[in-house]
């Protein structure tokens, strides 16, 4: 079955408690939103996205590591990276992260 995203004006729940915990919330033409759910001790090894992103930490706590620095995503953070700027993620304690990109595609 194909996974329905939500259309121009349509609300959206983001929390954890129902759905999937990885899921792309929206996909349109030039962004991409999902919740990813991350277990304490993964760790997403340093990538780039298709386009600029910012990243918002929903619940727990993780390492976020670009431009040479760590910083620490708790709920309430949100951080923001340039098109393609490499980054890497580690998580301390059992985390949902809100990531958008905003991509290139035609």
């Amino acid at each position: 079955m194909a996974q329905t995203h939500a259309k121009s004006g349509d609300l959206v729940w983001i929390n954890t408690q129902s759905g999937e915990a990885n899921q792309v919330l929206v996909r349109d033409t030039h962004i991409e939103i999902f919740r990813l759910s991350l277990a304490a001790g993964a760790q997403l090894q340093s990538h780039r996205a298709a386009g600029a992103m910012s990243a918002q930490c929903l619940s727990g706590e993780v390492r976020f590591s670009c431009h040479g620095q760590t910083h620490t995503l708790l709920p309430g953070a949100l951080i923001y990276l340039q098109d393609a700027e490499p980054h890497a993620v580690d998580c301390v304690q059992d985390a949902s992260l809100l990531v958008t990109l905003f991509l290139h595609r035609r």
